[in-house]
């Protein structure tokens, strides 16, 4: 109010009351700290608390993998097997069913982009009943495979691996193929490599090649190289006949661990015959996800850096360089690098890792 003159009683209490409102905020201020401290050595508490745990945790957990790894090391020395004499010979590289079995009749076809002529001769055919005929009898190569022997007494070409329950990774990846048979007959043989690469509404196989694939921590020319030999083999698993028997490579011919012993899907995509025979022989010892995971970082065709592998054609389509096929259709265009190596030696068992190396520049 103007003119206002405060007495000196006035003063006094209103000097009392800030004096009362200060001490509230310093209590208050005093009782929110120690809240805070006191909150601060609870929790400091519980984290040692959940350290303690962890670290029990990951004793244990380090003792039941010890124990894993040994009841694994067990199991396979239980499901070890030993192969017909005709098909246990340490020192090939490729099993003798592909040796003896004769490839389809001389064929001009040539791929789009690709000057390479199909002279591979299959005029007789072959079974691997004959090839299990030798050295072991029926009584014995019975006890060994998984397979009947009727079965056996097929052409080469209508028998197709034996597969375990789907499996997880690539398996689900490509089996989306196995679901859909009509789509995959429906497909055209051969593919554009540019669906590979890019997808496609119209090759219902290529795009799930394409899907699996895209997911890979390589190279495009190992995406497409891969893609382009698993295209094949699928459309001959989906649908056996002799022509289609033709267009794998004779890498890619399946070795009698695959015709005689279910296994996992993804083993027939496996580059090496040999290594195809030990990924069935020791496949309780490694973790399916892990070793693809890995092998997908470490698989390399033997071809240079920002070379060009594809070719426009006048029509303006893409097509695979001929070089380019000639490297990733032989065994000895691929490599493995030595990380792969080094972390799955049981798979080289007998096998000449040399050839297979593959030493980054």
């Amino acid at each position: 109010m103007p003119g206002h003159q405060e007495t000196p009683e006035s003063l006094i209490k209103k000097r009392a009351r800030d004096r009362r409102a200060q001490q509230n905020r310093r209590d208050k201020r005093a009782a929110y700290v120690e809240a805070l401290e006191q909150r601060i050595i609870a929790l400091d508490t519980g984290l040692e608390n959940l350290r303690q745990i962890c670290s029990g945790l990951r004793r244990e957990n380090e003792v039941f993998r010890e124990r894993q790894e040994h009841v694994q090391r067990i199991v396979a020395s239980w499901t070890r097997y030993t192969l017909p004499q005709c098909f246990s010979d340490n020192t090939r590289t490729v099993s003798p069913i592909l040796e003896s079995v004769e490839a389809s009749s001389p064929s001009n076809t040539i791929y789009p982009g690709i000057g390479v002529n199909d002279d591979r001769d299959t005029s007789s055919p072959n079974s691997v009943e004959n090839t299990m005929s030798s050295g072991v009898s029926a009584t014995q190569a019975s006890q060994l495979c998984s397979r009947p022997l009727e079965e056996l007494s097929q052409p080469q070409w209508n028998l197709v691996p034996l597969h375990i329950d789907r499996n997880s990774f690539v398996a689900d990846c490509f089996y989306l193929a196995f679901t859909r048979p009509d789509l995959v007959r429906a497909c055209p043989e051969p593919p554009q490599p540019i669906d590979f690469l890019y997808g496609s509404k119209k090759n219902f196989l290529a795009n799930i090649i394409h899907e699996a694939t895209r997911r890979w921590p390589c190279r495009d020319p190992e995406r497409l190289a891969a893609g382009w030999l698993g295209y094949h083999m699928i459309k001959w698993m989906v649908e056996p006949s002799e022509e289609r028997f033709s267009r794998l490579q004779d890498f890619q011919k399946p070795v009698p661990e695959q015709l005689c012993y279910p296994h996992a899907f993804f083993a027939d995509f496996m580059i090496w015959p040999a290594l195809r025979a030990n990924l069935i022989k020791y496949q309780h010892t490694y973790d399916r996800d892990d070793m693809v995971g890995m092998l997908t970082c470490c698989l390399k065709v033997r071809w240079p850096w920002n070379k060009p592998y594809l070719l426009p054609t006048d029509d303006g389509h893409l097509v695979i360089r001929s070089e380019f096929y000639d490297i990733f259709t032989k065994l000895e265009g691929w490599g493995l690098t030595r990380e792969f190596i080094d972390q799955y030696p049981v798979l080289f068992d007998g096998v000449d890792t040399a050839s297979i190396h593959y030493e980054i520049c």
